[in-house]
């Protein structure tokens, strides 16, 4: 299969900058940061692909590689099965880049004007970019705001000229770093709106996106990788991740009145992994607990069916489904415990 974006054993270092100590002392004494670190990842033609980490934790530098912005240390890199490395122009012909850094447009020119600009620096013709500009304008919803100087154009509407000026050469592949980053939450739903519905469900283009927002990478992305300190943790569909990550089922035990000692009882149960209280539940005569099943098919039923012998009343039972934000401390925790931090 030919991937939208490949990497096989990706590393990127940096060189750290010597002090004046350094230069006078150790003048051949060289140190690096790790950047990235063997990353293997592969997002599929017509998917939203999300990499999904802290701040620093190497999204940025990833995108750049794929971008053809800076090399990669060691390992590879395809784009549509190109060499990021040996074909940077065929590369740069079919995708785009988001970036929410504003300083990038021109704060005294129109948004209509900007786009001009950047289309002239990819060489499309002045007739084509017309067309094309009126066309972004218009699927980004800035034909009214056109002709308005980028200054005073709102925090989401610059967003979306950036997004526009990705798209001004009808990429295959767009790159999108954080771009919902800053935003508040409405203007933040819209544009995931925008990209899901518009540019990947009508324009059919592959959207490979960096995001330290959790809700923001389960609404939107089809798979994600979860980056750290420059290492892929794991990769796959939100569902596969859970079931990687926490194999086994939780459930919410409400209980009406439970009598002394049936709480301690219930901690006993062999049927039951962990137990735990729910604290400050909304009905104060009434005690929920969460409880993780021993049984391999993750059912409830025989827990249940002991409470109920031992006295206890049910009122209420539901499955509790682990939030990507809980999978993510896990991952983050897992890793920090194993550093011995």
């Amino acid at each position: 299969m030919l991937y939208a974006v490949e990497t096989l054993n990706l590393t990127k270092r940096f060189p750290v900058q010597k002090r004046y100590r350094d230069l006078l002392l150790r003048p051949f004494y060289s140190k690096e940061i790790t950047a990235l670190k063997d990353v293997n990842i592969k997002a599929r033609k017509g998917e939203i692909f999300g990499l999904l980490g802290p701040n620093g934790a190497g999204k940025t530098t990833l995108i750049k590689i794929l971008c053809t912005l800076i090399l990669p240390t060691s390992g590879k890199a395809f784009v549509n099965g190109l060499d990021v490395t040996k074909n940077e122009k065929k590369i740069k012909k079919i995708i785009g880049y988001v970036v929410s850094d504003e300083r990038s447009f021109y704060w005294r020119l129109t948004g209509r004007q900007n786009l001009f600009f950047f289309a002239k620096l990819n060489n499309i013709p002045n007739r084509e970019a017309s067309i094309t500009i009126e066309r972004l304008l218009e699927f980004m919803e800035l034909t009214h705001d056109a002709d308005r100087m980028f200054k005073d154009y709102s925090t989401g509407m610059r967003q979306k000229l950036a997004i526009a000026r990705g798209l001004l050469t009808d990429p295959e592949i767009i790159f999108m770093d954080e771009p919902t980053r800053s935003l508040d939450p409405i203007t933040a739903q819209n544009l995931r709106k925008l990209i899901k519905e518009k540019i990947v469900g009508e324009a059919k283009k592959t959207v490979f996106i960096s995001t330290h927002n959790l809700h923001e990478a389960e609404e939107l992305c089809d798979r994600i990788a979860i980056i750290h300190r420059g290492e892929v943790k794991i990769t796959g569909t939100v569902e596969e991740i859970k079931r990687k990550l926490d194999p086994n089922r939780r459930y919410v035990i409400k209980l009406k009145n439970p009598q002394n000692g049936l709480l301690q009882s219930i901690y006993n149960l062999t049927s039951a992994g962990k137990v735990k209280v729910i604290p400050d539940g909304p009905f104060p005569c009434n005690t929920q607990i969460e409880v993780e099943t021993t049984d391999s098919n993750g059912s409830i039923s025989q827990v249940v069916k002991e409470i109920v012998g031992m006295g206890g009343d049910i009122c209420s039972l539901y499955e509790k489904e682990l939030s990507l934000e809980e999978l993510f401390l896990e991952v983050i925790d897992t890793e920090n415990r194993m550093a011995g931090r």
